[in-house]
């Protein structure tokens, strides 16, 4: 998705602070860089939470809640929604068992008793978000610093993610005030895929490494809260180290919390009645086996796993822990771990199918769900330690940082993932196109065909970022309504079809509208009549796909990012 890549602009022409916003479905992270010390990337620590172990965590857990008498944001209450980030898809865009599960449910039904659409709940957490990481730049910059320099925000989104949900999600950091009106300018606000920011901060770190090869394809799996992303690089050169995509990524809402909702759902069938706590009460349980239990710990030893149970569930006459054999903790792991496996194997067999030879595959894991034992025995990973968990938002500042002139791990080109194209004319052929397309071109005095699509790149092409597509169109104006200037414009569309249409149909939408900054000046080019005598100025100009601009006698005159056109 063109949504997704490598800011366009050059972070090295102007003086900013880059943020990168790791928004996820059970935890988010920040982290900034200022743009003349761009080697020295932070984190953003020191977390309002009630759990005081996780303040000078990494992240901060992705929930929120609404006092009911006010519907106020605050970040401890009883009734706290999880797992919003997911309701910015469409029902459609869920599987049955995701759609169907109690979190989803219950999120649905804290937002409608708040009266908070999705969008809205993201923009009130992104905005409790954006004002503590603000705080925590003043802290380390001070204020007046941060006051005269403007903000140059990457957000990341779900490789799977459609541009509608992106378009929610930019709407929502809008609304969050990411984008607000500062002395210093209005903030600039890109996206990159998750596992693209995961990929360049490993890569970052590992960029020395001596077993680092070009030729070498390295998969990144990107196990997350709700999506497990995957992603394939080959390396292309290694000091500095550029990459290149292989295939198309892949991903699935098989994260850490399916994890969790199985767990759960085990000690509910284990308990039954004295189960019947607060939320609260439930959250301490999994929390602590997220952070310190069996999550994280069990690799199939053979043993006794123990889950502590806390006093209100004793005092209901349960016992004080819940005892699992290897065997049970097995079968909780591999209904979601069987599901990345086959993600990955997937990718790997692509990508071995479009290499020419055997390629050697390394398999790189990040994320937080990547700090998983079993699934390092699983898939015999090879990352470790604390870093995978930051390694979006750390991404994300890195993406932006790519056209400095550090010497850093750079994505040199991308598999598409949809076909983009314009819509245009041309003279109608009866053997090539449709009845129904046929109009009277009053310029040219003829048969032409409408709605036919030319499609700039296709999916699963390999787009180069530093190489644009660019190609020529012609635009008659009558000279009925004299016009000194023109304001140009074209719609571009997509489409995710692997054989794009040659007309525009139903698997065609508008992406975005691509238009010039201000009017051109058309006063200087000459009339020409058609057959009939009437006067037409014939326009001649090119539309360039990189980030898509709008090229007028050799002058850039509009850009667009394909910022999706769509209701919320």
């Amino acid at each position: 998705m063109f949504t997704f890549g490598t800011p366009s602009t050059n972070t090295a022409a102007y003086t900013s602070i880059i943020v990168g916003i790791d928004f996820g479905t059970t935890f988010s992270g920040v982290a900034w860089a200022y743009s003349k010390q761009p080697e020295d990337i932070e984190i953003v620590t020191n977390w309002d939470c009630v759990d005081t172990q996780n303040s000078d965590k990494g992240k901060a857990p992705t929930r929120i809640a609404y006092e009911k008498a006010s519907a106020d944001t605050t970040m401890d209450n009883e009734n706290m929604a999880e797992w919003f980030k997911l309701l910015l898809l469409e029902d459609g865009d869920m599987d049955e068992d995701t759609k169907s599960s109690a979190q989803i449910q219950r999120a649905k039904s804290l937002l409608c008793e708040a009266g908070k659409t999705p969008v809205e709940a993201v923009a009130d957490y992104l905005r409790l978000l954006w004002q503590h990481a603000v705080l925590n730049i003043e802290r380390n910059l001070g204020e007046a610093t941060v006051d005269g320099l403007p903000f140059k925000i990457v957000c990341t989104v779900p490789a799977v993610w459609n541009n509608a949900a992106v378009g929610k999600m930019r709407k929502a950091s809008k609304s969050a005030g990411l984008m607000a009106r500062r002395a210093a300018g209005t903030a600039t606000l890109d996206f990159v895929s998750e596992p693209e920011a995961a990929a360049l901060a490993t890569f970052e770190d590992l960029k020395y490494r001596p077993n680092l090869q070009v030729g070498d394809i390295y998969v990144v799996c990107d196990a997350g809260g709700g999506t497990v992303d995957l992603i394939s690089y080959k390396g292309k050169q290694t000091r500095p180290l550029q990459l290149k995509e292989c295939v198309e990524g892949s991903g699935q809402l098989c994260g850490a919390v399916f994890l969790d909702q199985d767990v759960e759902a085990m000690i509910a069938q284990r308990l039954g009645d004295t189960w019947d706590v607060s939320r609260s009460v439930k959250n301490e349980v999994m929390n602590s086996q997220r952070e310190h239990g069996i999550k994280r710990t069990f690799e199939d030893q053979d043993r006794i796993w123990s889950i502590n149970l806390p006093w209100p569930c004793v005092m209901r006459g349960a016992p004080p822990s819940i005892n699992l054999e290897r065997a049970h903790v097995k079968d909780l792991f591999e209904n979601i771990v069987s599901k990345i496996r086959r993600l990955v194997d997937d990718q790997v067999a692509r990508v071995e199918a479009r290499e020419s030879k055997p390629p050697k595959v390394r398999i790189v894991l990040v994320g937080g769900f990547g700090s998983c034992r079993y699934i390092h025995k699983v898939l015999i990973l090879q990352s470790s330690g604390s870093k995978p968990w930051t390694a979006i938002c750390r991404g994300a500042v890195l993406s932006a940082l790519q056209n400095s002139q550090l010497r850093l791990a750079v994505v040199r080109s991308r598999i598409v993932r949809c076909n983009y194209g314009v819509q245009f004319t041309t003279p109608f052929d009866p053997a090539v196109h449709e009845e129904r397309d046929k109009y009277f071109n009053e310029r040219y005095q003829k048969d032409y065909a409408d709605n036919q699509m030319s499609w700039y790149i296709k999916r699963g092409d390999n787009m180069s970022v530093t190489r644009p597509v660019r190609k020529k169109w012609f635009q008659s104006l009558s000279c009925d309504f004299p016009q000194l200037s023109f304001d140009f414009d074209s719609d571009i569309y997509a489409c995710r079809a692997h054989e794009p249409p040659t007309r525009l149909d139903l698997t065609v939408t508008k992406s975005c509208i691509l238009q010039s900054d201000s009017p051109v000046d058309i006063s200087a080019i000459a009339m020409v009549k058609n057959q009939l005598g009437k006067s037409y100025k014939d326009l001649e100009y090119e539309i360039e796909m990189k980030v898509f601009v709008i090229i007028f006698n050799g002058r850039e005159i509009g850009r667009s990012h394909l910022i999706p056109e769509f209701e919320v």
